[in-house]
């Protein structure tokens, strides 16, 4: 009897050990986070209740993108506070302002536990409409992506923003990783000439811009180079282009995606993954459009299935409640159904505190 009771224990205490190793997080856990392209313009105020909402639900992270805000511009019913310019009046030639505009956000999202990844450029200002910029003006939609010059023009951005020295945070960025989770090549490259990416990238425009980045960054610098979207839309045959893929110097496969409901995007993960040849892959941008779907029901259903996996994802944004002089709702928006306001009764907390408990389909503990 004495004899048993011995052995009972030793292999009740194998059988816990082993499940205490099955049950062992070799790859941390997953996150949530969302865009918002114009938080740099809105004013302090406004900006403290978005980062303390978020921070409040569990983010992890915000996607910023340098770009051009105008004051007394409504955007997506907020009311645009402060001019931001562009941050290339001409080729060559940086305005600081628009760079000190993103790192008081930024510092402001540190303080909350919560880090950036920046977009450096939209690729949207190459479709000659009113976001239409110096690059456009210069090379047009297909030269930006052909003409050495146009590589030698953007690179040389890329540096620049790299090596910015905050006005807030007087953190050099490329070295802040405490702050910034790390960068796009640019927002939807090739939207506005799909054809360049169809066609897998003959004059090699992402994989030199991530070399660019990496060589900038150092090669040990935890600092992510992300593809930013590459074609756009998932639909649009892009994302996983092989020259991309296959290029060293990218870390980070970034999905545009905006599905029907449901996103079915447990299901999508494994074979992502494997598409990305051992490069990290998170959705990027994601959401459900207000005009087709109750977001209130959709939007918890659709967080369950990224974190079912651990699969990382930006939502498209989150957004203030309308103010007065800019009313808003999703539904009504023309050109973009997706967007959730945090006064619509959409329980956001529970899918972003879950990615947090959440197995990650990856690593990604010494990024985020």
């Amino acid at each position: 009897m004495g004899n048993s009771s011995f052995w009972l224990s030793i292999l009740t205490s194998a059988v816990l050990v082993a499940i205490a190793s099955c049950a062992t997080n070799d790859t941390g856990n997953s996150w949530m986070g969302a865009n918002l392209y114009y938080l740099q313009g809105l004013s302090d105020g406004d900006q403290n209740a978005y980062i303390d909402a978020m921070a409040e639900d569990g983010a992890k992270v915000v996607r910023l993108w340098v770009n051009r805000q105008t004051a007394g511009d409504c955007q997506k019913g907020s009311l645009i506070a402060s001019t931001v310019p562009p941050l290339e009046t001409a080729l060559g030639v940086y305005n600081n302002a628009t760079l000190d505009a993103l790192d008081k956000v930024i510092v402001k999202l540190y303080a909350k536990g919560m880090k950036a990844l920046i977009s450096p450029h939209d690729a949207n200002s190459l479709l000659g409409d009113y976001r239409a910029d110096v690059y456009f003006d210069k090379w047009g939609s297909a030269g930006f992506y052909q003409d050495q010059a146009a590589f030698e023009a953007y690179d040389a951005r890329l540096s620049y923003i790299l090596n910015y020295n905050g006005a807030s945070s007087g953190k050099v960025w490329k070295e802040w990783s405490e702050a910034i989770m790390g960068f796009d090549l640019q927002n939807e490259p090739f939207t506005a000439n799909t054809s360049a990416c169809t066609n897998n990238d003959a004059h090699d425009w992402a994989c030199g811009r991530a070399t660019h980045l990496r060589t900038e960054l150092g090669k040990d610098n935890p600092l992510i180079v992300a593809s930013g979207g590459l074609g756009g839309d998932y639909s649009h045959g892009c994302t996983f282009m092989a020259r991309a893929v296959g290029c060293a110097a990218l870390d980070a496969v970034a999905v545009h995606r905006y599905a029907s409901v449901p996103g079915q995007w447990d299901a999508s993960a494994a074979g992502w993954a494997d598409q990305a040849g051992g490069k990290l892959v998170f959705v990027e941008e994601w959401g459900i459009d207000a005009a087709r779907y109750n977001q209130t029901a959709a939007f918890p259903a659709e967080a369950a299935s990224f974190n079912e996996v651990g699969l990382p994802a930006f939502y498209w944004q989150f957004l203030l409640p309308s103010v007065a002089q800019c009313p808003y709702t999703a539904a009504g928006d023309a050109g973009d159904h997706f967007g959730i306001v945090y006064d619509s009764g959409v329980d956001l907390a529970r899918g972003m505190r879950q990615a947090r408990e959440s197995e990650a389909l990856q690593d990604w503990r010494s990024i985020i």
